[in-house]
């Protein structure tokens, strides 16, 4: 049975109790072990109890189920040579190399029928076409107009600075199209 620490607590202070709990906690912990059986539930450390260290001897160096032998630590060590790396890769013997074809598989696209090939190839330009006729349309000219009145000359037409904000306007749509509308229609 162990000895709490807390029985020193709940005694009468005196020097001999506190020095005999002392003399038999010492005595117990130089004592050999106490079985987990015989500790009382309330002292019970699950935590500890649950893990055990390992009784057997480390094998992390064995490969292959034999030991290594100096000898073994010698040819790996090339004792008396130079240590180089050009005079291991000299020491090593050649092998070829295996082919790239017999390592990776090669990857073959599924067949696609002619209504998706035909999708494929023309969906950039049907794309290309409807930015071009919406930013054709007489509206489109009417709100540059409105908002930036200094893009339109007093007949209606769109100057040059106006065209080539028109045409910027075109391209900043066609790329919200093809990288954000595209893939998320392809989902």
């Amino acid at each position: 049975m162990s000895t709490l620490l807390s029985d020193l607590d709940s005694s009468p202070p005196g020097p001999s109790k506190d020095g005999d709990l002392v003399d038999q906690i010492l005595k117990e912990m130089n004592g050999p072990p106490v079985p987990p059986a015989m500790i009382p539930a309330q002292q019970s450390n699950t935590a500890v109890n649950s893990y055990s260290m390992a009784t057997n001897p480390a094998t992390a160096h064995v490969i292959g189920g034999a030991h290594p032998t100096p000898a073994d630590f010698a040819a790996a060590m090339h004792t008396g040579g130079n240590n180089s790396p050009a005079n291991l890769a000299a020491s090593a013997p050649y092998q070829e190399p295996p082919s790239p074809a017999a390592t990776i598989p090669q990857y073959r696209p599924p067949k696609k029928s002619y209504i998706q090939r035909f999708g494929d190839e023309f969906k950039m330009p049907l794309i290309v076409s409807i930015i071009v006729l919406v930013f054709s349309l007489p509206v489109l000219n009417f709100i540059f107009a409105h908002y930036l009145p200094s893009m339109v000359k007093s007949t209606g037409q769109l100057t040059t600075v106006g065209l080539v904000i028109k045409s910027l306007a075109a391209g900043g749509a066609f790329w919200i199209l093809q990288r954000v509308i595209v893939p998320l229609l392809s989902l």
